[in-house]
C-alpha cells in the first residue's frame, strides 16, 4: 500500500489544477457553433418556382418583423429572425400571463374592443403561451451542467478476527472519490444543446404569434356575423312591422267590402312566412354572439351581450395588391417564422447530434485513508488518487441519431418550401375575396337601398288608395326586403374578408 501512495504521490498533480477541474463552469467549447445562415443572413432559403417556364425571383424574405398590434393587450414579443447570442446562459423559466381580465358584462363591444378580450381571456391563447414556457423551461434543461458523482466505500475490514500486528490482515482502509464528466466542456456538447433549445424558444414564440393570427381573424369573422344577423334581424322584423300594417288596413277594407277575402289571405301566408324568419334570424343572432362569446372567453351569464358597430361604414381598407401581399406575408407570417426557425433548430440539432457522438470523459479525484497502525503496525497514512475514465467510440458514434438530425434539415426546408407555396395559393385566394365582396358591396349602396325604400313607400301609399293591386304591393315589399338583405349581407362580407387578407398577410390588425 506504501507503493501505491508513492506512485501516486509520484504524479504531484497540482491542487489548484484539481479544483479547476472538478468546478468547470461555462467556459469555451472545443469548437464554436457557426452562426445559423438563417439568424446571421436574416434571409431563409428561397420557395421554389413555380412551373410553366415562370422565371420570376424569389421574394425577398428579410427578416425584419413589424412590431407586434397586440402589443397594447398583451406583451408579445415581435419575434424576427436575428442572430443568436453566445449559447453562455439559458433562457430563465418563463413565466404565466396575468389573470385573465373579465369584459364588463352588459357593455355592447366594439372591435377593438373585442380584439383585445381575445388578446386577455382567450383560453386557447392562454394554454398556447404555456408552449412558450415549456419551451424556455427545456432551454433551462439545456443549460444544465451534469453532477459530479461521489463513490464511498470502506474496505478490508475484519471479518472473523480482528487484525493485529502479530496475526496481520488489510489493512482497513476508507475511501472518497469524485467524479466529474467534462466531456460537454471539451466537445461543446452542452454549448450545442443549448443553442437548439434556444432556437426551439424562438420556434414556440412564432407558434404563438401564428395562434394570436388566426384567433383574432376568427374574433373578427365572429363579429361581423354578429352585426349581419343583427341587421337581418332587424329587417325581418321590420318585415313583419310593415305586414302587420298592412294586415290592419286590409281587414277593414275586407269588412267594408272593398277588399276581397283572398287578398287577405294571401297577405296572412307572407306574414306568416315573415314572422318564421324573425324567429329563424333571432336563432342566428343567438347562435352568433355565443360563438364570439366564446372566442373572447367568456362563460359568465350575461343575456344583454352585444356589439357596437355598423355596416354603413365607408369601404375603406386600404389593402396592397396580390403580388405586394405575397411579400409582405413571406416576411411577417409568424408561421413562416416559425417554419424557418424549425429548419435553423434541425441544422444546430446537426451539430449536436455530432457532439454527441464524441467520447464521454470522466476524470475523477479520490482521497483513501488507510488504517494500518492496530492491523500491521505501521502509522495510519492518507493518499489521494487520480483517475480518468474515457468511453471509445469504437461501435457506437451515434450515427443514427446523427442520420435522423440531417434528414430532419431536410424535411424541415420542405416543409418551409410547402409552406410558402400554399401561402401563395392564399394570397391569392384571399385577394380575389377582397375584390369580389369590395366590388358587391360597393355595387349595392345606401342610395340603391334607399331607392328600393321609396319604391315600396310609394307602392303601399297608391295600394292603399285603390291604385295597385296587392301583388304589386308584395312585390315591392319582396324587393326592398331582398335590397335590404343583400347590403347587409354585402357589407359584413366586405369586413370578414378585410379581416382574411389581413390574417394572410400577417399584418392582422384592427381597423
Amino acid at each position: 500500500m506504501r507503493i501505491r501512495s508513492r506512485a501516486l504521490a509520484a504524479l504531484r498533480v497540482p491542487w489548484p489544477i484539481v479544483a479547476c477541474l472538478v468546478a468547470l463552469s461555462g467556459c469555451a467549447v472545443l469548437a464554436p457553433i457557426p452562426d445559423d445562415p438563417v439568424a446571421s443572413t436574416g434571409r431563409a432559403p428561397g420557395p421554389p418556382r413555380a412551373s410553366g417556364g415562370n422565371s420570376s425571383a424569389a421574394p425577398s424574405q428579410t427578416a425584419a418583423a413589424p412590431p407586434s398590434p397586440y402589443a397594447g393587450a398583451v406583451k408579445i414579443e415581435q419575434v424576427g429572425l436575428r442572430e443568436q447570442p453566445p449559447p453562455a446562459a439559458a433562457d430563465p423559466p418563463g413565466k404565466p400571463l396575468p389573470p385573465p381580465r373579465e369584459v364588463p358584462t352588459g357593455t355592447a363591444l366594439t372591435i377593438d374592443q373585442v380584439i383585445n378580450a381575445v388578446l386577455v381571456s382567450d383560453p386557447k391563447l392562454r394554454a398556447g403561451f404555456e408552449l412558450i414556457n415549456q419551451a424556455n423551461a427545456d432551454a433551462l434543461t439545456a443549460s444544465l451542467r451534469p453532477n459530479p458523482s461521489l463513490f464511498a466505500d470502506a474496505q478490508l475490514l475484519p471479518l472473523t478476527r480482528p487484525f493485529t500486528v502479530d496475526d496481520q490482515g488489510g489493512p482497513p482502509q476508507t475511501d472518497a472519490q469524485v467524479t466529474y464528466p467534462i466531456d460537454w466542456f471539451l466537445f461543446g456538447k452542452r454549448a450545442a444543446n443549448m443553442v437548439v433549445a434556444a432556437r426551439g424558444v424562438r420556434s414556440s414564440e412564432a407558434d404563438f404569434e401564428d395562434t394570436v393570427r388566426q384567433r383574432v381573424a376568427e374574433a373578427a369573422s365572429a363579429f361581423y356575423d354578429v352585426l349581419e344577423t343583427k341587421g337581418l334581424l332587424a329587417l325581418t322584423r321590420q318585415d313583419v312591422t310593415n305586414l302587420e300594417r298592412i294586415e290592419a288596413a286590409l281587414v277593414k277594407a275586407v269588412e267594408a267590402g272593398g277588399k276581397t277575402q283572398v287578398e287577405l289571405n294571401r297577405l296572412r301566408l307572407d306574414l306568416a312566412l315573415a314572422r318564421r324568419a324573425v324567429r329563424d334570424a333571432e336563432t342566428a343572432l343567438v347562435t352568433a354572439k355565443a360563438r364570439l362569446r366564446a372566442i373572447i372567453g367568456r362563460s359568465n351569464a350575461d343575456p344583454d351581450f352585444d356589439v357596437a358597430g355598423t355596416l354603413d361604414a365607408p369601404l375603406d381598407a386600404n389593402l396592397p395588391p396580390p403580388n405586394e401581399a405575397f411579400e409582405l406575408a413571406v416576411q411577417n407570417r409568424p408561421d413562416l417564422l416559425s417554419l424557418r426557425w424549425k429548419v435553423s433548430q434541425a441544422r444546430a440539432s446537426v451539430i449536436a447530434a455530432d457532439r454527441a457522438g464524441y467520447p464521454q470523459v470522466s476524470p475523477m479525484f479520490g482521497y483513501t485513508r488507510q488504517f494500518q497502525q492496530k492491523a500491521i503496525g505501521f502509522p495510519d497514512a492518507s493518499s489521494w488518487t487520480a483517475a480518468a475514465t474515457v468511453t471509445l467510440p469504437l461501435f457506437d458514434r451515434n450515427q443514427g441519431n446523427r442520420a435522423k438530425a440531417r434528414s430532419t434539415v431536410v424535411q424541415n426546408q420542405y416543409l418551409y418550401d410547402a409552406a410558402v407555396v400554399a401561402l401563395r395559393a392564399e394570397v391569392t385566394t384571399a385577394a380575389q375575396e377582397y375584390t369580389a365582396a369590395q366590388t358587391t358591396a360597393a355595387d349595392i349602396a345606401a342610395a340603391q337601398l334607399k331607392l328600393a325604400r321609396d319604391v315600396f313607400d310609394a307602392i303601399t301609399t297608391a295600394y292603399q288608395t285603390g291604385g295597385r293591386p296587392l301583388v304589386d304591393l308584395l312585390d315591392a315589399e319582396r324587393t326592398f326586403r331582398d335590397t335590404y338583405r343583400s347590403y347587409v349581407s354585402s357589407r359584413a362580407a366586405y369586413w370578414r374578408a378585410v379581416y382574411r387578407y389581413r390574417a394572410a398577410i400577417g399584418q392582422q390588425t384592427p381597423r
